[in-house]
């Protein structure tokens, strides 16, 4: 079962094998970037006669910005919060947040994933990370991933619930991406 609500991949001509092969990679890509349960629909429409790519996806809701709450466990403590952190891949980017909101001075770090800030400002609510641009960098690196080798020509367009991604070998005009953008609705409608 797919962890999407919809996801097709229609191919010019009977290329019933080159479709199935498309659509596990396409998978496996979106899967190893952690990006498969971000999407709700996914329509791929592979022309192999002009030939054109074209990804056109409906995103699930926003993703909240990381907190530092989210990070690690806030704790009031003598002259200050101590934050022991629970999720150390965002500890360089924590650091840095805390060192801008607090000086470098007033963040001690006495172990690995430990530290102390010296304030009398909670640091809870403090954004370390905004995961909705980082998803779409990591979208947008997908798409690329994905997109037939020597398609050098793309066209990427990101909206706040969908994503439209088109690649070609030769150049497009405004009228192939209409042609394309009406081609994914009737894929849609089906």
């Amino acid at each position: 079962m797919d962890p999407m609500e919809v996801f097709k991949v229609e191919f010019t001509g009977e290329e019933e094998f080159g479709a199935r092969k498309y659509r596990e990679l396409i998978m496996d890509i979106l899967q190893d970037l952690g990006l498969i349960r971000s999407i709700g629909r996914l329509y791929v429409y592979i022309d192999i006669k002009r030939p054109v790519f074209v990804v056109y996806g409906l995103l699930r809701t926003g993703v909240p910005p990381l907190r530092v709450r989210d990070v690690g466990d806030v704790l009031k403590v003598e002259g200050g919060y101590q934050v022991k952190v629970n999720d150390e891949v965002h500890m360089s980017k924590l650091l840095q947040v805390l060192w801008e909101t607090y000086g470098r001075e007033r963040v001690d770090q006495p172990q690995r994933d430990t530290l102390i800030i010296a304030s009398d400002k909670d640091p809870a609510d403090l954004v370390v990370a905004d995961l909705e641009n980082e998803f779409r960098q990591d979208l947008t690196d997908g798409l690329i991933r994905i997109a037939p080798e020597g398609f050098r020509n793309r066209k990427n367009e990101m909206g706040k619930d969908s994503f439209f991604f088109v690649a070609a070998e030769e150049g497009f005009s405004p009228e192939l991406i209409s042609e394309l953008k009406e081609k994914i609705r009737s894929m849609e409608n089906a």
